[in-house]
């Protein structure tokens, strides 16, 4: 049983390198949202954690200065207090009198009988932190001294510290402790002997500015925390949506960034289609910058013919590839592209390689507008090497082809050249033996001559020396010699001349001129046709001449233009025969030959009295092999020749005029 084979359905293979190429760009995306998700993250952390550290040393700080405003408060009352020398108030069980202040008039009766007692400043701050201590959340403060007068006022553990400390320079001592089983912020400040302090501690041993103990407030932190707890949860709350936010954000950006790098990719992958493309044709392809002609983009095919690596391509002037162009040649084109006054721009030039190898070229130029109102100018370079050398053999085939077909038709009219020739060199031959038998006559008419000279020298001429003189002349007939002999030079000269003019015109007629065209003067060219093709048409038809005598010379191929004008001068002659010899015309018709500038261009006419052209067959007379003629007598090629070289070689044109029966009449108009 043969095996089937699976056809895979259309797109399939599309689909799998779709998702080839995606997969790395999902893992890709995946992967960078990770780690800004993460990144993210710990910058929402940090922030989060500097937010709790600042919200901390905050309330620390807060509560701080709640103490240090308290002992502030303290220290100035006390030095009030101080200042006034004390102050009485009123004995009661909450103020009894201080069994610690020895001093007199400590207790006092009023005249109503109202009971006083002295209250000092330390008296003054204790009576004002039991106060403190009974309200809620209350401060906590305390007077203490390493050296207390009072039993009560010695330090605890963490005041007992601070005062060390303070001995050994600090003038502030704050710290966290638990108080009661309770968070508390201890600050004590230091507490120094004034001039009102040595009444009552001067015989402690204290001098002035001596240390003597510290005040301390104590500020519980609950109220504190509680605001913490709730500034942080605000904060958090706050910090998550803006990390959940972000997230989102970053989620969707991501998810535009995957749609659009899809995008991109489709894009790139089409590109790189383009390019590949670009790269795979045999022309040469360049998009230029309009503003300096640098080359944005060249593909491959303009690295392998010029030989330049593609960074030097795209830093290289194009003067430097295209050497025939000068610097500001494809100024002047491309602005007639980017002005909009030509679409396209086509023209051959050559291009050089970078090891000097010269590369005929076909260019192409276009400007493409892009969106924004820019655009790049795109070149397609095609080599058409092979094609000149295919053009130039054609051209030689065709060079050769149209001189085979000159010496044919040279051949055709060598017999009537010949006798072109034959007739002014017989009579020539003539009038040379006229001419040498009229010397010897001359010659002994001459001897005779010398001899009566000798004898009249001598002094004595015999008579019969002089009859014999007599009988010489009349035999020689001298005055019918005087006649004859110039008139047999004449003819001779004439004869001569006639030869030499058959045998110029046919040299110029026959030899191949150059391949490039140059100036012709075309009334001559008409005159050497006429001669050498005289046999043709002096038995048929009288040649006519209308030539403009301030014809400017045309830029022409001698050679090819000599066999148009043969062809039609021939045709004419033949056309002119067939009437003569049907016996619709009597005597010899007429040829004529017409030369004028119109509009820039030069026109010639050649018209004849034949037969003319049947309208059935006029669209056909410049197809190739197409003839009227019979067998032997014309190969249908001579119109059509005649019609390649004046069309396609010299860019003008050749049409015909005919009324059957009376002629017709080609005109040839070339430019200037």
């Amino acid at each position: 049983m043969p095996a089937i084979r699976k056809r895979n359905r259309p797109g399939a293979n599309q689909q799998v390198r779709d998702a080839s190429m995606n997969c790395p760009h999902q893992i890709g995306i995946r992967n960078n949202f990770f780690v800004l998700a993460l990144c993210w993250s710990c910058i929402m952390l940090l922030l989060m954690a500097l937010d709790m550290y600042d919200t901390s040393h905050g309330i620390l700080a807060m509560a701080r200065l709640e103490a240090r405003t308290a002992i502030g408060k303290d220290i100035v009352y006390r030095q009030w207090n101080a200042g006034s020398g004390g102050v009485y108030a009123t004995r009661s069980a909450t103020t009894p009198p201080n069994p610690y202040l020895d001093v007199r008039d400590r207790d006092l009766t009023t005249p109503s009988g109202r009971r006083l007692t002295l209250v000092n400043p330390a008296y003054m701050t204790r009576q004002v932190h039991e106060l403190e201590r009974r309200q809620p959340g209350g401060l906590l403060s305390h007077i203490t001294s390493l050296r207390p007068i009072r039993p009560a006022n010695a330090p605890d553990p963490w005041e007992r510290q601070a005062l060390e400390r303070f001995e050994q320079g600090e003038s502030e001592v704050c710290g966290l402790a638990e108080l009661q089983g309770r968070p508390y912020l201890r600050l004590m400040l230091p507490l120094r002997v004034e001039q009102s302090c040595l009444k009552c501690h001067g015989r402690q041993g204290y001098g002035l500015g001596d240390l003597r103990g510290g005040i301390s407030a104590s500020v519980s932190m609950d109220k504190w925390n509680v605001l913490k707890r709730q500034h942080l949860l605000r904060s958090f709350l706050l910090f998550l949506a803006a990390w959940s936010a972000g997230l989102l954000g970053l989620g969707i950006d991501f998810h535009r960034l995957s749609v659009q790098i899809k995008k991109n990719q489709a894009v790139a992958g089409e590109l790189r289609n383009i390019k590949l493309t670009l790269d795979r044709i045999n022309d040469c392809v360049f998009m230029l910058d309009p503003e300096n002609l640098r080359p944005l983009y060249v593909n491959r095919a303009v690295m392998e013919k010029s030989g330049y690596p593609m960074e030097q391509l795209l830093q290289m002037p194009l003067s430097d590839l295209f050497p025939d162009q000068g610097a500001g040649y494809f100024e002047e084109i491309l602005d007639l592209l980017v002005n909009g006054e030509r679409d396209v721009l086509q023209f051959e030039c050559r291009m050089r390689s970078r090891d000097g190898e010269v590369h005929p070229v076909d260019v192409q130029l276009q400007y493409i507008e892009l969106d924004g109102g820019t655009g790049h100018i795109v070149a397609v370079l095609r080599d058409i090497s092979r094609r000149k050398k295919v053009e130039e053999e054609r051209k030689e085939m065709e060079r050769q082809l149209l001189q085979a077909h000159k010496l044919e038709a040279v051949g055709q009219l060598a017999a009537g050249i010949a006798h072109e020739i034959n007739t002014p060199i017989q009579y020539v031959g003539s009038n040379i033996d006229f001419l040498d038998e009229s010397f010897r006559d001359v010659e002994k008419l001459m001897a005779h001559c010398l001899r009566l000279r000798e004898a009249a020298a001598q002094g004595r001429v015999p008579a019969d020396m002089l009859q014999t003189m007599t009988e010489i002349l009349e035999e020689l007939d001298w005055e019918y010699l005087a006649d004859e002999i110039p008139e047999a030079i004449a003819q001779s000269r004439e004869g001569i001349s006639r030869v030499s003019s058959i045998v110029r015109a046919m040299k110029e007629f026959s030899h191949p001129a150059g391949r490039e065209k140059q100036p012709v003067d075309l009334n001559r060219l008409i005159e050497t046709t006429i001669t050498v093709a005289r046999n043709e048409w002096k038995y048929v038809a009288r040649v006519e001449t209308d030539l403009a005598p301030a014809l400017p010379p045309v830029p022409c191929l001698a050679d090819e233009m000599g066999q148009v004008l043969l062809n039609l001068l021939v045709n004419a002659a033949h056309a002119v025969g067939e009437k003569i010899a049907a016996g619709k015309e009597a005597g010899p018709g007429r040829i004529t030959f017409t030369t004028r500038l119109a509009d820039n261009m030069v026109e010639i006419r050649i018209a004849d009295s034949g037969t003319g052209i049947a309208p059935e067959i006029r669209d056909r007379i410049f197809d190739p092999f197409f003839t009227t003629k019979e067998v032997g007598r014309g190969t249908g090629q001579g119109l059509a020749i005649s019609l390649d070289v004046v069309a396609n070689k010299h860019g003008g044109s050749l049409t015909v005029e005919s009324v059957p029966g009376e002629g017709a009449t080609f005109i040839i108009r070339l430019p200037i």
